[in-house]
């Protein structure tokens, strides 16, 4: 490269921006929060439409195909309404039996007090000899009551930090799902948008290397989410039918919740089996252990023979970058670091993968 008066002022920009980031680092962190803070319910309109996009154009392209009039606001209502039946369902099939099995933990609880008692009677006989004399009653009274109005004073501060997550959780959510309906609507319009600024402000290389990265992450990401949620229902259906052969109690409730949690990849189906385990043992510890050896081996088969089969041939990743991406995406940003690592880890493989044999190709010749 030509180190002209150009080059020059690019170079000296650079260095300036630099070493200004270097050492402002701690306020652009903060800065870049706040961005993201205040574009969150953006962010979460974006991902809504995204999922939402999927069901709607199996909509307009397989059910609606013949309606011409109406079929954006038809397809946009029925995606959204198989979206609420979904999670309704799910809630009427969970709630009524969870309510019944936190009934038998209530009734197993006052059995478990008369044990505490029976030890506390014993510790008893143990403390008469005990001389409470010399104890300065007046100071023990008087720390008990200074811990308690701390106590109180950081459990209200507590209680309104969760009370203000929740509602600012709730009202993001809200206006995303607002967001996520005007991106449905005008899509086709924003994408021209967005392609005709690129084409104003960017090179016709930087745009074609922007678009096809694009592309590609749109195919994992889509395909992941096809693949994962076809999954998350052979596993729901394999563990309902599973439970209610060997004779589990809540099973559909059980095989339902296992389902959902499926939705998280490879760690997913063990929660909900926890609770699962949790909820048989209510009623049968040894059924609890039965379930637990069940599950093992359901998901040993499920993960050798049908998570390949329609997630990971899917996606085109192979097991063992699955499994570094579940790792790192979780370890980075929890359960969405996971949901997201997987197609992300995808996109960059592909990538990475379609270079190579591009360059090879190129070194052949």
């Amino acid at each position: 490269m030509n180190l002209d008066k150009k080059n020059f002022i690019k170079a000296l920009i650079t260095i300036v921006a630099v070493c200004i980031i270097y050492k402002y680092w701690g306020n652009v962190i903060k800065c870049v929060c706040i961005l993201i803070d205040a574009f969150n319910p953006l962010i979460i309109g974006a991902a809504i439409a995204y999922v939402v996009n999927i069901i709607m154009r199996f909509y307009e392209d397989k059910v609606l195909y013949k309606i011409e009039k109406n079929k954006r606001t038809l397809s946009i209502i029925m995606s959204y309404g198989s979206i609420i039946l979904v999670l309704v369902v799910v809630l009427v099939i969970i709630v009524p039996e969870l309510k019944s099995c936190i009934e038998v933990l209530v009734k197993s609880i006052p059995s478990s007090f008369d044990v505490i008692q029976n030890k506390l009677d014993k510790l008893n006989v143990v403390m008469e000899d005990v001389s409470f004399d010399k104890v300065d009653w007046e100071q023990v009274i008087n720390k008990i009551i200074s811990w308690g109005t701390k106590g109180v004073g950081n459990t209200v501060e507590t209680v309104i930090g969760y009370v203000s997550s929740i509602v600012s959780i709730v009202m993001n959510f809200a206006m995303g799902f607002i967001f996520s309906i005007y991106i449905l609507i005008d899509k086709e319009r924003l994408k021209r948008q967005i392609l005709k600024l690129m084409d104003t402000y960017l090179n016709e290389k930087l745009n074609h290397k922007i678009i096809y990265t694009l592309k590609i992450l749109d195919n994992s990401f889509h395909n992941f989410i096809v693949g994962q949620t076809i999954e998350a229902v052979i596993l729901g259906v394999l563990c309902i039918s599973g439970m209610l052969i060997f004779g589990f109690p809540y099973a559909v409730m059980i095989g339902v919740f296992i389902g959902c949690t499926a939705l998280i990849p490879i760690a997913g189906a063990y929660i909900g089996g926890a609770v699962g385990a949790i909820m048989i043992f209510t009623e049968s510890p040894f059924k609890a252990v039965m379930f637990v050896v069940f599950l093992v081996i359901l998901q040993q088969l499920e993960s050798q023979l049908i998570y390949p089969k329609v997630v990971g041939s899917s996606i085109g990743l192979p097991g063992i970058w699955v499994f570094a991406a579940v790792i790192i995406g979780g370890s980075l940003f929890g359960i969405m670091g996971i949901l997201v690592g997987i197609p992300l880890f995808s996109a960059i493989y592909q990538i990475i993968v379609n270079d190579v044999n591009k360059k090879g190709e190129k070194k052949s010749e």
